[in-house]
């Protein structure tokens, strides 16, 4: 994947992290954004990965109306200086749009805003820094993956339709990111249909802006807590990335030992 140096990032840089869904492939309560990883919901982990850049300016977390004092609070309790919270909507390009419109005081035309899951905590600052760099030249940017499953399509009847060459196509993935006046332009002429069924922020900016994004190949770490399982696999990434820690610092037991 290429990167960039931070240093080299002089610009105004908001994010949105849209937070309003109930997590119904999750099958639990509370929401999956709100589920501990480690000893924080996973929304903080999330959050706190784009809290620690120095040059994101303002972090803005739509979410559902039973939710918004909570989060508010618990962002109040993490010690976030750059989070703010806005009501979110039934839909995730609604929810999304709401963010955007939520930094219409604060962004310029130019101003690149990332949009990112709050259910995505492994993102890291190279990535950020790449996709933002590449907004910034492009008007919009996302991030790839290769595709692991063939897809298929089917009819009416379940009886198979077409098969896809998985080597011309890619998994979209987060984060992505955009120059405001196209993202917002996008919105703005959106139709009801996208809006309410619509999940690629990519193909709004394409279909009504004519902006072709620019597409960066991602780390492995970019997946996205849908199931049960996701968490489970994300505990286990995330004790992994501590005992590497130990290791390093040669702190704790057994092997970190060796490095003092």
């Amino acid at each position: 994947m290429s990167t960039f140096d931070d240093s080299k990032i002089d610009l105004e840089v908001y994010v949105v992290i849209p937070a309003a869904g109930c997590g119904v492939r999750f099958g639990s309560l509370p929401p999956k954004q709100l589920q501990l990883l480690g000893n924080q919901p996973l929304i903080c982990r999330t959050v706190s990965a784009f809290e620690s850049i120095p040059w994101i300016s303002q972090i803005i977390v739509p979410t559902s109306a039973d939710l918004i004092d909570h989060l508010t609070a618990i962002f109040h309790d993490h010690g976030f200086l750059k989070v703010k919270t806005c009501l979110g909507s039934a839909t995730r390009h609604r929810s999304i749009f709401n963010g955007i419109i939520a930094l219409e005081k604060v962004c310029s035309a130019d101003s690149v805003v990332i949009i990112h899951d709050a259910v995505r905590p492994f993102v890291n600052q190279s990535t950020v820094a790449s996709v933002t760099m590449a907004a910034h030249l492009h008007k919009a940017a996302g991030v790839t993956r290769p595709l692991v499953s063939t897809v298929i399509s089917c009819d009416d009847h379940s009886l198979l339709k077409e098969s896809l060459d998985r080597n011309r196509y890619q998994a979209s993935e987060m984060p992505q990111a955009f120059q405001y006046n196209v993202i917002r332009s996008a919105y703005e002429n959106c139709c009801t249909h996208d809006f309410d069924h619509g999940t690629e922020c990519l193909h709004l900016a394409l279909k009504y802006c004519d902006v072709r994004a620019k597409l960066i190949e991602g780390s492995e770490h970019l997946w996205k807590v849908t199931y049960r399982r996701d968490l489970l696999a994300a505990e286990m990434t995330l004790r992994g990335r501590f005992q590497n820690l130990q290791l390093f610092l040669g702190t704790g037991t057994g092997p970190g030992r060796l490095i003092q």
